[in-house]
């Protein structure tokens, strides 16, 4: 069975804000703030972009193996890097990825991908794939 999926899933855990309560009071300034969102180290920070990804093919091989291609695109006048991630399984943001960076794609260009060995937490699928714009070095 091949499955074909372009996926905006998140596959990296998602630091969620923390909760504020209502206090039943209509003055804003009696409201909490909310905090910042936490940060992970070794986490890539960059903007979620699945609308650059075209061609993509994410599929299991006869060995039960999966794996991705496709093209990300650079729309921008300059060049700029991204990084790929595909995970099959629940997108749950506790599974592994197979990840790769690429760098200092060209202004206008597209640039291939493969990803082998996509680690599994569930054999039938699905597959989610991530794009994200890095932010420049």
């Amino acid at each position: 069975m091949r499955a074909r999926h372009l996926a905006s899933a998140v596959l990296l855990p998602v630091l969620a804000l923390g909760a504020t309560g209502c206090s039943g009071g209509s003055d804003p300034a009696a409201r909490p703030a909310p905090s910042a969102s936490p940060t992970a180290e070794g986490l890539p920070t960059g903007r979620s972009a699945p609308e650059l990804l075209s061609a993509v093919e994410c599929s299991r091989d006869g060995d039960g193996t999966w794996s991705a291609t496709g093209l990300v695109s650079n729309p921008t006048k300059n060049k700029a890097s991204y990084q790929v991630s595909a995970q099959v399984g629940p997108a749950d943001g506790t599974s592994p990825a197979a990840t790769r960076r690429l760098d200092d794609v060209a202004a206008g260009a597209e640039q291939p991908f493969l990803l082998t060995d996509i680690p599994t937490s569930s054999p039938d699928g699905p597959c989610h794939l991530q794009l994200l714009v890095l932010p420049p070095s």
